[in-house]
């Protein structure tokens, strides 16, 4: 029987009916039972469950009647009140300029300034429209449904803002309620994914902050889909990440980050063991005298110069360099020379080492079917080309893809992927779904 058409008033006239019903029949039921004392039959326990299951149902519409009525009046006297409101700012204004001009004090000023009302775009009152949509019509409740429902619902529901939308990262479709857009590019992230990628944000410094082909998704604009104990920890693992040089405690049983409020001088204080940690070393804190050279790091630095490695002045970390030119973007978002060390594009160092940029264009000609059997001259041809390409192309924005079939490694992650990869048409760099939207 299908329900879909039915208006709210008959449905709720349909679901009274069936609780008299289950009334008169729970009544004839007890009179007739022949049960033990204080244990009830299964018949009693069937029209329990379903009495709560029509209460529940009840609850759902009047829950959407309301959400209805609120848009609708929101809809109809947004504006009205608006202009309401800007009239009264006028006249507000125009009674303080008259106070001015007679050199009188306006006694109807307040220091205390008016908050802003926030405007209703079109956005957001699509979203309380499709707030009428209930889960079990809608289909995408996370709670066990209805099964009057179930056996009745329509898998499409009607109107342009219903529509569903496909979730980049999952590649399932969900109705708009229940995702979030990211401006710069326009992927659309479910509730699921957008979860999971701010998650992955916290344990994974190359993810953050959490983005999508470049453009960062704020967490204002995802809250509504976020667990609350999920935008605690985001916010406190912010504040970490975006401190350059951090401090930890330097007990290896706690390792607890010491906010920049909890160091004074070069003495960080642990706020969750309360243990003092040298703010230049990083291990324990010195008592009345400067710090030491530490053993460990001076052999860290003799180790970098001897593999050729650079250090970020940033955040300190060393890094490697794989493959392509010298410009090197770091985990914590700072851009340098990987020769000097200097911000890029501030120094006179060349921008590629030809080897390397040889090496690169080998592995890329490499990846084609059949390049092993290639003779020669042509194969010194195309790597010729691709080094030429890895010129043009060395400071990619990676803005057009092409997929590519069979197993390959994924040059950010190294993770194996057995079936296809994504390469950037550009630079020729190969990345997985991952590293593609939320990493590069």
């Amino acid at each position: 029987m299908d329900l879909s058409g039915l208006d709210p008033e008959t449905l709720r006239l349909m679901v009274q009916m069936q609780l008299d019903d289950l009334h008169a029949l729970g009544e004839t039921a007890s009179q007739k039972g022949k049960g033990r004392a204080g244990e009830k039959s299964d018949f009693a326990l069937a029209i329990e469950g379903y009495r709560d299951e029509l209460l529940r149902t009840s609850q759902l519409l009047a829950d959407e009647a309301i959400s209805k009525s609120i848009t609708q009046a929101m809809r109809q006297d947004a504006a009205v009140i608006r202009a309401l409101e800007a009239e009264e700012q006028r006249a507000a204004s125009d009674r303080e300029m008259a106070f001015q001009l007679s050199g009188t004090k306006n006694p109807y000023s307040s220091t205390v300034p008016r908050p802003a009302t926030p405007a209703l775009d079109g956005e957001t009152l699509g979203r309380l429209e499709q707030l009428w949509i209930s889960p079990d019509r809608a289909g995408t409740s996370g709670h066990a449904e209805s099964s009057a429902w179930a056996s009745s619902r329509k898998q499409e529901v009607s109107g342009e803002n219903n529509k569903k939308k496909e979730c980049v990262a999952c590649n399932d479709a969900f109705f708009s309620f229940d995702m979030v857009n990211s401006n710069g590019c326009g992927h659309d992230y479910c509730r699921g994914c957008i979860k999971t990628l701010f998650q992955s944000s916290i344990l994974d410094e190359s993810l953050f902050p959490p983005r999508c082909c470049g453009n960062q998704l704020l967490l204002d604009s995802c809250r509504h889909l976020l667990p609350s104990a999920l935008v605690g920890q985001f916010r406190a693992k912010k504040i970490e990440l975006e401190t350059p040089n951090r401090t930890y405690c330097h007990l290896p049983t706690c390792s607890t980050f010491v906010p920049p409020q909890a160091i004074k001088g070069n003495i960080a204080t642990c706020p969750r063991c309360s243990a003092r940690t040298c703010d230049v070393c990083k291990k324990a804190a010195h008592a009345n005298s400067d710090c030491p050279e530490d053993p460990v790091t001076q052999e860290l630095i003799r180790l970098a110069a001897a593999e050729g490695w650079q250090k970020c002045r940033s955040c300190l970390r060393f890094v490697e360099l794989g493959h392509g030119c010298y410009h090197i973007t770091c985990r914590c978002g700072a851009q340098f020379c990987y020769v000097c060390g200097e911000p890029w594009k501030n120094c006179s160092c060349p921008q590629w080492e030809e080897n390397r940029l040889l090496d690169r264009a080998n592995a890329i000609v490499g990846r084609n079917a059949g390049a092993a059997r290639l003779p020669d001259w042509q194969r010194a041809n195309l790597v010729e080309q691709e080094r030429q390409n890895q010129i043009i192309n060395h400071e990619c924005r990676h803005e057009r893809w092409k997929s590519r079939r069979g197993p390959q490694e994924c040059d950010e992650c190294h993770d194996e992927l057995p079936n296809f990869i994504y390469e950037c048409r550009q630079c020729r760099i190969m990345a997985c779904r991952r590293c593609r939207f939320n990493r590069l």
